[in-house]
């Protein structure tokens, strides 16, 4: 079994992806992580160096391979169903939980912008608004679970989680 978090940059994907996991016994998967290990360059240099197009190829790569792989919590990047590649992977999967979380939340999860390439602007503010626009349809398409993080606490988000998965 596989548990899938999507959601904005900020939204808690990280946190609770190891909490869970931790009260569950599954692996756990940090995409970004596992594409800065295997790269050794961060996001902002990968960003740098190949674009958000060379980095998109990257994550397309690891989901599929997270796909086949066995039971694991995976923290997905909060861009990762922009790819129509991406939406139809995780639309066949059937846990996938979708962490919803307010601009004002996402922008106070990530005033440090500097780990964030697409925030590295005047106002990142806006860049969370405009994306959160964009991608909050395509979050709700792909997932099957949809909880509100300035609701709930990370434990109550991963009882929720749980009592989802009847694990």
């Amino acid at each position: 079994m596989k548990i899938f978090l999507v959601g904005p940059m900020g939204s808690g994907k990280s946190k609770i992806g190891k909490l869970l996991s931790s009260k569950i016994n599954f692996n756990f998967i940090d995409i970004d992580k596992e594409i800065e290990a295997k790269f050794e360059k961060t996001i902002v240099e990968i960003f740098a160096s190949e674009g958000e197009e060379g980095f998109r190829d990257k994550e397309i790569n690891f989901l599929e391979k997270i796909s086949l792989s066995g039971d694991a919590v995976v923290s997905t990047g909060g861009g990762i169903i922009e790819a129509s590649v991406n939406r139809d992977i995780l639309e066949k999967e059937e846990n996938v939980i979708f962490l919803n979380a307010s601009v004002e939340s996402q922008f106070q999860a990530t005033k440090d912008k500097t780990k964030r390439p697409l925030l590295n602007n005047e106002n990142p503010k806006q860049v969370l608004e405009s994306l959160y626009e964009r991608r909050l349809d395509l979050y709700k398409s792909v997932s099957n679970l949809e909880l509100n993080t300035d609701l709930l606490s990370n434990e109550d988000i991963v009882k929720e989680i749980i009592n989802f998965l009847n694990v």
